[in-house]
């Protein structure tokens, strides 16, 4: 499915150690980097940082 779709992320919102879907989804992020982000929101500052990057423009 990741390759027919253009964009994917995973945000996990916590500052404790990642959670089992996260530990799941390095893989799959690992094989699509290009269809798959994944950012971690610790504290409530990070959330405009993460979102920012998660949505910046890619050179074409």
């Amino acid at each position: 499915l990741l390759p027919a779709l253009q964009y994917f992320s995973y945000i996990e919102i916590t500052p404790r150690q990642h959670q089992a879907l996260w530990l799941a989804y390095e893989e799959i992020q690992q094989a699509y980097p290009d269809h798959f982000a994944m950012q971690q929101i610790i504290e409530p500052s990070d959330i405009y940082p993460v979102f920012r990057e998660l949505f910046a423009r890619k050179p074409a």
